[in-house]
């Protein structure tokens, strides 16, 4: 392996494959590990960009009465 992959789960996959498909199929599991990281930050950045929206929409709190 080149050291080319990033997470332990790809990592894993690719050392399950047997040694004579290694090579063959290292370029898909570098692309599909590209993709997985990809598809993460798009959701994190999504999930923030919600957070923020909420906040700013967000009704003012009612003020409460002393009596």
């Amino acid at each position: 392996m080149r050291n080319t992959l990033r997470t332990s789960f790809w990592q894993a996959a690719y050392q399950s494959l047997p040694e004579a498909g290694r090579q063959r199929y290292l370029a898909y599991i570098e692309q599909a590990e590209c993709w997985d990281l990809a598809l993460d930050a798009a959701s994190d950045a999504l999930s923030r960009v919600k957070g923020a929206l909420t906040k700013l929409f967000e009704p003012p709190a009612k003020a409460r009465s002393a009596h």
